[in-house]
């Protein structure tokens, strides 16, 4: 059997270590990684630890040349595929080669979206999304930075640059820093601590164009004209849909797929940041481009290429965010996204905000969609997360608590410590748990 992985991604390695692992001994089993890029699987969320300092360009890599080899997997790098023929069952690449398979997965990921800005082609613009491009960065001597952009990425090259000695400024075109992952009240929590450090953040504010002759000069916005040296654009990932539509599979937002990872195409797989999903929670189409979500795609993909009848249960989002001394964790719906399919009584919200950190939890009819934990309230995020997928009724939770503390509970420990981290012992009766949004 020929397994042809187009993208060398965690999703795209996650499937060839499967079928490696638990697939054929003999070598009845052929299996190929076709990439764009020329390098062993890598981590990219290190590329910022690297960037700034922290961490050496070694500590990047997941697998060494050396792996593939072992595990007697055929990695074809710097070589782009671009075309697929469902028909001969090929894959073709820029270089011409042509690769036949009996099952394909096309785990390609995605692209960094690079906004029409005028000067965006300067020296001195860069990203910081793939290991090249944070190569040159890394590399590059500079003083002023301006991030465009204020997702994980983002926030991740603000913090890398600021260590290596920068002044940095922030830019984001919506109301909050990390629109997608965090609500209002958190991020502008997560915003004082990065001003706090000493990064500046401008908020609602849109770049008009990049300034200089053959290198950066400033970034003008159209509010002000910052002077910079650097420019990191950081303004989220097109998913890589182009390869499928070769081959007439069909697409949306994403590449569709079903609860067996399979493609409109046959024996076609597709995971990781390219494919559409639907939410493990709620049911509904969802694209969270996240590493956990890559990984248990890519599984169920390999289970059912060996023959398996693996389903996958759904995707959920969980994403931390964490910077100098800053923790924080988000999981499941925000507040936003709660309501493109809530009415407003169905919808609640508690929060809590202390010395010690910020909690905010989003209800859906009584129980929780979703959260966000800074500081201390982050150790706790997957108390909340089981309260989640076990369906919860918070409000019941509530009027149960004197049983809950009770010596000879039959609740489990983990009830009174939520109870304990809600502060239950010294709210009222009602408990903060309103229904109206606090």
């Amino acid at each position: 059997m020929k397994v042809v992985i187009v993208g060398n991604g965690i999703a795209g390695n996650e499937v060839a270590s499967y079928l490696r692992e638990h697939g054929p001994r003999a070598d009845d089993l052929e299996i190929t990684i076709v990439s764009a890029e020329r390098f062993p699987e890598y981590d990219p969320c290190s590329l910022p630890y690297f960037v700034g300092g922290e961490v050496d360009r070694d500590a990047v890599f997941r697998k060494s040349p050396d792996y593939y080899r072992n595990s007697r997997i055929n990695l074809v790098l710097d070589n782009k595929a671009v075309s697929i023929d469902p028909e001969a069952r090929e894959v073709k690449t820029e270089k011409g080669d042509v690769f036949g398979y009996d099952s394909l997965v096309l785990a390609h990921g995605g692209s960094l979206f690079i906004p029409p800005i005028p000067g965006i082609d300067l020296d001195g613009v860069f990203s910081c999304k793939v290991l090249a491009e944070a190569d040159r960065l890394a590399g590059h001597r500079g003083s002023r930075a301006v991030v465009i952009g204020s997702g994980a990425i983002g926030i991740e090259a603000a913090e890398a640059l600021k260590l290596k000695g920068y002044q940095v400024a922030i830019i984001e075109l919506l109301d909050w820093i990390m629109p997608t992952l965090f609500c209002e009240g958190a991020s502008r929590f997560l915003a004082d601590e990065m001003r706090r450090y000493g990064i500046e953040v401008c908020t609602s504010e849109k770049v008009l164009a990049i300034e200089g002759k053959s290198s950066v000069k400033s970034v003008k916005t159209d509010k002000r004209e910052i002077p910079c040296d650097t420019v990191v654009v950081a303004t989220g990932v097109v998913p890589g849909r182009p390869l499928a539509e070769t081959a007439g599979i069909a697409c949306e937002r994403g590449i569709l797929v079903n609860d067996r990872m399979l493609t409109s195409a046959a024996d076609i797989y597709s995971c990781g940041d390219c494919v559409q999903t639907f939410d493990a929670i709620s049911g509904e189409d969802c694209m969270y481009q996240l590493k956990h979500n890559a990984i248990e795609q890519a599984r169920i993909a390999a289970r059912n290429i060996l023959g398996e009848d693996a389903r996958y249960r759904g995707a959920y989002p969980f994403a931390r965010a964490h910077y100098f001394d800053t923790h924080a964790v988000t999981f499941g719906k925000t507040l936003k996204g709660l309501e493109k399919t809530c009415r407003p009584e169905q919808v609640g919200v508690i929060e809590r905000d202390t010395e010690q950190g910020y909690l905010r939890l989003l209800l859906k009819d009584g129980k929780i969609a979703g959260g966000q934990a800074i500081g201390a309230f982050a150790d706790h995020a997957g108390l909340f997360m089981g309260f989640m997928w076990r369906g919860v009724d918070m409000y019941e939770f509530k009027k149960n608590w004197r049983k809950i503390v009770e010596l000879d509970s039959v609740f489990p420990w983990q009830y009174r410590k939520i109870g304990q981290i809600l502060g239950f012992s010294a709210l009222d009766a009602s408990g903060g748990m309103e229904k109206a949004r606090v």
